[in-house]
């Protein structure tokens, strides 16, 4: 019996060996394996994924669209094996060529480009080669995906930019000025074209000073037409021509830009403003008639001496239909059949009235420039001299209109009665949520009319149509950003350090949407939007980027900056 027991303890002993060289160690060694298996995996897919984001971010080099897939490939084959270089983890027989990393174009959304990136590599086992396991092959793939850019790049070239060492050049001043803030900003300018990839995204330009001038739609040749600088050259374009003097006519600059995007309706691209300013808006274009036949909605005074068409004033039964009111400037041509976004603006009583800028005021006092053509010819055409006369000519005061003339510093704008409550392209002067409030000046109710009208010709005013030309162009923003059938991202670049009057953070800021304080400036130039007390931003709606350049010296940086975000933003 005793025996019996002895051999059973053998038996169960040899059992237990055997369960250990056949079962348990190969299971340990299995386990063992398959985390090697994994964690190789997990940083062969990490290695793809991000040559694939690489080589979508690289999708903006080369002059054509083929060009940009070999840079791709090219792009995806460095970060891959810079992430996963050959014999990680004793791995061998990796694969991954520019044949793996393929380019198209999406099958199922328009202005949107697919990277994808396949890699294949062997892992070596430790233990199941005992068994006849010597290695496993893995492949993984992955995908990143590039937005087409749809963006109007919208320069200021008032006066201020010829800003030399706190002096000023002789305006207009233009590249071949090499120490002004033009000079910059033209040098700039072409690297942020070249920043973005020729044949599929699109860039237009709007320069702007009192006026606006739109030098090119958003157009896929836009480094052959605009000019562009990076790493790959360089060339000449309209963005070299650009003169700068004159005022700043923001509000228009950005309605009208924003109208060029509509008008192209690209809504699967990245839609976007790029807005660069160097000082306050100024200058906003009114329609001082309205509804014909009624004197309360005209924004002249009953007893102006500013005739219509038919020599008649107010107090002698004119003004009475649309057919006699005089065309101060043409009607203004926005999108296509003048329906959506902004419809045309007929002729009529229309002009752009310019407000000094506070220094001028500290200077010179408070004062206007009234009633000139904001549409110009060329990007070097300064409109500040040239009032508009009833007739329509560039003269002296014509039909008994008093704010017709060619006074720089013109303080006589009796004919007017109250101002717009909004501009020609929709911008309301005093919105909801307002930046600057117009509020009661003195004795004078200086409110928009008609509902609230008041004396609108002393030396007060300026305030109020000081705070109308800000209000009206944080208005342009939010209605590009808010719009429904195309929302549209605004970045903007606020730039110091020239004469006169800085740019407004918080505008700019309100403008781009960016809730964020300055990340650039070393101590912030501005907080957080929700720590600033007239500052509001739009969770529901596209988040810009602001940044403020304190001189001309870092706007370069400023726009490469911006750039980098946009691309980025674009995946």
């Amino acid at each position: 019996m005793r025996q019996h027991r002895n051999g059973e303890k053998g038996a169960s002993l040899f059992v237990t060996v055997a369960a250990l060289v056949w079962i348990v160690i190969p299971m340990l060694g299995l386990f063992v394996d398959l985390g090697i298996l994994y964690s190789v995996k997990a940083r062969l897919q990490a290695a793809v994924d991000g040559a694939a984001l690489a080589a979508a971010r690289a999708l903006n080099l080369g002059q054509t669209t083929s060009a940009q897939a070999v840079s791709a490939q090219q792009n995806a084959v460095n970060w891959f094996y810079a992430n996963f270089p050959n014999g990680n983890w004793a791995t061998f027989n990796t694969v991954m060529t520019t044949a793996n990393v393929t380019v198209a174009n999406s099958p199922s959304q328009a202005n949107l480009r697919q990277v994808t990136v396949t890699a294949s590599t062997a892992v070596p086992t430790w233990f199941m080669k005992y068994l006849g396991f010597n290695s496993t092959n893995l492949t993984v793939t992955g995908q990143a995906s590039r937005r087409d850019v749809v963006a109007m790049l919208v320069l200021d070239r008032s006066g201020s930019m010829c800003s030399v060492n706190g002096g000023s050049a002789n305006p207009p001043c233009n590249k071949n000025n090499a120490n002004t803030p033009c000079a910059a900003m033209i040098t700039a300018a072409k690297n942020f074209t070249g920043a973005f990839a020729e044949g599929r995204d699109q860039i237009g330009l709007l320069t702007f000073a009192d006026g606006y001038y739109l030098e090119s739609a958003p157009t896929t040749n836009f480094q052959s037409v605009l000019g562009y600088s990076n790493a790959a050259g360089s060339g000449t374009g309209t963005i070299d021509n650009i003169d700068c003097n004159g005022g700043t006519g923001t509000a228009a600059a950005v309605s009208m830009a924003y109208n060029e995007l509509y008008k192209l309706a690209e809504p699967g691209a990245m839609n976007l403003i790029m807005l660069e300013t160097d000082g306050l808006p100024n200058t906003l274009v009114y329609n001082y008639y309205s509804t014909p036949g009624n004197t309360s909605t005209l924004a002249l005074n009953a007893g102006s001496g500013c005739q219509d068409k038919n020599g008649k004033t107010i107090a002698q039964g004119g003004w009475t239909t649309s057919a006699s009111v005089p065309s101060w400037i043409s009607g203004i041509s926005m999108n296509t059949n003048g329906t959506g976004y902004m419809s045309d603006v007929p002729p009529g009583a229309i002009g752009a009235f310019y407000t000094a800028d506070p220094a001028q005021v500290a200077q010179d006092g408070p004062y206007t420039i009234v009633l000139f053509d904001p549409r110009q010819t060329s990007d070097s055409t300064d409109n500040n001299s040239i009032m508009i006369a009833s007739s329509g000519n560039p003269t002296p005061p014509a039909n008994g209109c008093a704010f017709s003339n060619n006074n720089d510093q013109d303080t006589n704008y009796s004919d007017f009665h109250w101002l717009p409550s909004q501009d020609v392209f929709g911008n309301q002067v005093a919105p909801t949520n307002e930046y600057q409030a117009l509020a009661l000046m003195g004795n004078e109710n200086i409110l928009v009319g008609p509902t609230n009208q008041g004396g609108f010709y002393s030396s007060n005013d300026w305030t109020a149509t000081h705070a109308a030309s800000l209000n009206a162009t944080d208005n342009a923003a939010y209605n590009a950003r808010s719009n429904a059938t195309l929302p549209v991202y605004v970045f903007a670049i606020g730039l110091g350090g020239n004469d006169g009057n800085p740019p407004d953070p918080v505008l700019l800021q309100r403008m781009a949407n960016d809730p964020n304080e300055d990340q650039y400036n070393n101590p912030p130039v501005f907080n957080a939007c929700s720590s600033e007390a007239t500052c509001i931003s739009y969770a529901n709606q596209p988040q810009g980027v602001f940044i403020y350049s304190p001189t001309s010296a870092e706007l370069g940086q400023a726009f490469l900056a911006i750039s980098s975000q946009i691309l980025r933003l674009s995946h």
